[in-house]
């Protein structure tokens, strides 16, 4: 604890930082390209179940639009053929993660205290969109230039090869100001509930579309950070 002077008197504050468990684990689980700081082992298990006596649920073939697309999702790894539009993408964010309420000022996933501290950045390796780092703002439902990326440096900081290929690369980040204050320590925890959400919500839409998509958790942030120093970076998406 700090000591404030007041006039003669040093008065101890017992406010501690709450963002200490959050800085810890986050600081502790970044790839980095040159150190390896986080080990990933191949290990091939199946999962353990112990059956017990219970109510066998029936199992039905999809029908409605929704179950088909709920049904048919999958993890794809590799770009297709099918060409997405600057039209497509606008759908994609505003059902995904966009306002669907506007005069509550909800979004299309749940948030912790509807506080929605979560960012999207966007590469477009697209006709017309080469070079620039977009930030989605879904107040106004645009994707703002925040940044020249001529380099490709925010796409490069995807660890696979073959994913840095997607022509869409959607970056999942925030700079906890609007959680911690209000949830403390519990916050990494919500904050990573709710970019599952929006993902979630991108996989359902990009399937609907005809296009293919996976997250991704390897990646080097520091890369991404060199042009978006001022967020954490915790998940990517690439769809194409």
């Amino acid at each position: 604890m700090k000591p404030k002077t007041l006039s003669t008197e040093v008065i101890w504050t017992t406010e501690v930082d709450r963002s200490i468990l959050r800085k810890f684990f986050h600081n502790n689980s970044i790839s980095k390209r040159y150190l390896t700081s986080v080990q990933i082992k191949k290990v091939l298990k199946n999962k353990q179940w112990e059956n017990k006596t219970g109510i066998n649920l029936r199992i039905y073939e999809p029908k409605t639009s929704l179950e088909k697309i709920l049904y048919s999702r999958r993890s794809r790894r590799k770009v297709n053929e099918k060409k997405i539009t600057i039209n497509e993408i606008s759908k994609l964010l505003q059902f995904s993660a966009g306002i669907t309420d506007k005069e509550n000022g909800y979004f299309a996933y749940p948030s912790p205290g509807a506080l929605y501290p979560c960012t999207l950045f966007l590469s477009l390796d697209l006709p017309d969109f080469n070079n620039v780092l977009y930030r989605y703002n879904p107040y106004q439902h645009k994707l703002e230039e925040y940044c020249y990326d001529s380099g490709q440096v925010a796409g490069n900081s995807i660890i696979d090869d073959g994913l840095r290929k997607f022509p869409i690369k959607i970056f999942f980040t925030s700079d906890f100001q609007l959680l911690e204050d209000k949830y403390g320590e519990l916050s990494y925890r919500l904050l990573n509930q709710e970019i599952g959400h929006i993902a979630q919500n991108l996989l359902l839409y990009a399937e609907s579309l005809g296009v293919n998509a996976t997250c991704i958790g390897g990646f080097y942030e520091y890369e991404f950070q060199k042009k978006v120093p001022e967020y954490d970076l915790l998940y990517v998406m690439v769809v194409g």
